[in-house]
């Protein structure tokens, strides 16, 4: 009886997790896969993470391999099997310290191009103008310098998000 209850815990916190990544926009059931093996301690195999989670084989290996990649997980050798086994890191905030640093490196980045091309275009726009089309292009000029500023600040969140790690 109290396995059933342990069990039903361990997918409340599953879930919970879940929902949480997903409001930072990151992808709900890697957060899960993370969660099921920060929470047990233990390496799993992939066949005990499709027999916990109820999903496919390939969905498990291509979102454990999204795990490897941020640091989150790693592969462990367990002494007597040839199958593949998984293992969380426990630094929870090492790992959404550092995924959130890297989407704001990627976000800062991404606004860098834009203002960039968007840059570009008012630039190449010849002088003759309406004063409407002078108005609005001054207007996208004060747009783009406020878009400049935010890539500023993601940038600096990212170093400042370095140093707590």
């Amino acid at each position: 009886m109290n396995s059933k209850k342990l069990e039903m815990a361990q997918h409340k916190f599953m879930e919970g997790i879940g929902r949480m990544s997903h409001a930072f926009g990151f992808n709900k059931f890697v957060a899960q896969l993370y969660a099921l093996l920060y929470l047990n301690g233990r390496p799993f195999s992939l066949d005990e993470m499709v027999e916990v989670l109820g999903v496919s084989k390939g969905n498990i290996s291509i979102n454990i391999r999204e795990l490897e990649r941020w640091g989150a997980v790693k592969n462990v050798w367990v002494k007597g099997s040839r199958k593949d086994f998984y293992q969380a890191d426990p630094d929870i905030k090492k790992i959404f310290l550092n995924k959130v640093k890297s989407a704001l490196q990627k976000r800062s980045s991404e606004i860098s191009n834009l203002a960039e091309e968007f840059g570009q275009a008012l630039n190449s726009l010849d002088g003759d103008l309406t004063p409407e089309e002078s108005g609005t292009v001054s207007a996208y000029n004060e747009r783009l310098k406020a878009l400049e500023e935010f890539k500023h600040l993601a940038a600096n969140a990212a170093l400042f998000l370095e140093k707590l790690v």
